[in-house]
């Protein structure tokens, strides 16, 4: 559900980039096919992902982080649009589609 959802939103949010650190591959075919240039499939270490992720960020992108265990985002500025993907079953698709509208890093919890 979420990779349909995504895909809805990107429609909308053009500058919004997906990282994806599914393994052994990438949960999102919808919105790779959809988006490829604005999909990265990277299987890697946390600390590098979210380096990457924040420097993407720095260029005026919306970047979402799917996959991570611990989505710490601590020491990250207010001013780096990063978001994290936490699957939580009190989640609501409201609140998740207005924390992507907020700007700054964030936590976002996501319906199971």
């Amino acid at each position: 559900m979420i990779d349909i959802k995504l895909t809805q939103i990107g429609l909308k949010m053009k500058n919004l980039i997906l990282v994806d650190l599914s393994f052994p591959r990438g949960v999102f075919p919808e919105f790779k096919k959809v988006y490829d240039p604005r999909y990265l499939w990277m299987p890697c270490r946390k600390e590098l992902v979210l380096s990457f992720a924040a420097g993407v960020a720095s260029f005026g992108k919306l970047v979402v982080v799917y996959g991570l265990t611990e989505g710490e985002l601590n020491g990250f500025e207010a001013t780096v649009n990063v978001k994290v993907l936490r699957h939580d079953p009190e989640a609501t698709w409201q609140d998740f589609e207005e924390g992507l509208k907020r700007f700054g890093p964030e936590v976002l919890l996501i319906p199971e």
